[in-house]
């Protein structure tokens, strides 16, 4: 069965199927959300949503989500996008997030400790800290790429499929006698 996903505030939505993680379904639909996210595998706040309508529909917070958003973030609605699976049917809306851990807040790590830490590198360990930051980059870039065609076509899609629907809907119905 699919299931409506609306990303705001940037409106883009669309219809996803029952199992589906919400991040996968923010990169099929091209929606800004999860700019780094390692999908579950690390504990970063980029993937964070809030949740305005549909947490019913959505999978049991995940332990990395308790230890990251903790009880005050869960219970406002926020989830991880790479951690919530969509596993009931109707409609969803999520606020995509600025969300920032307390560790993060705090600010343990700044911009200036990174420049101080690069500072002290040798040349050789600099050239390779700079091309391993540009490979990154780079793959970033390509995934981005690669996802917006994937995005137009499926907005295509769902614009056919709901032309379809409205059709058939208001095509009469043949009386039988």
């Amino acid at each position: 069965m699919s299931v409506s996903v609306t990303f705001e505030p940037s409106g883009i939505s669309g219809l996803v199927a029952q199992g589906t993680y919400l991040i996968d379904a923010a990169k099929r639909m091209g929606a800004p959300l999860g700019e780094g996210c390692l999908a579950g595998k690390s504990e970063c706040p980029a993937c964070v949503v809030s949740v305005r309508s549909g947490v019913e529909l959505l999978s049991t917070p995940s332990a990395i989500e308790e230890r990251l958003l903790g009880v005050s973030g869960l219970e406002s609605t926020l989830r991880m996008a790479c951690q919530a699976k969509i596993e009931g049917q109707g409609d969803i809306v999520l606020m995509v997030s600025n969300y920032q851990p307390k560790a993060a807040a705090t600010g343990n790590v700044s911009s200036s400790d990174i420049e101080k830490k690069f500072a002290e590198l040798s040349l050789k360990q600099k050239i390779a800290a700079l091309v391993k930051f540009e490979a990154i980059t780079m793959q970033e870039a390509l995934d981005a790429a690669m996802q917006k065609p994937l995005a137009v076509g499926t907005r295509a899609f769902d614009s056919i499929l709901a032309r379809a629907k409205a059709a058939k809907a208001t095509k009469p119905k043949p009386d039988h006698p």
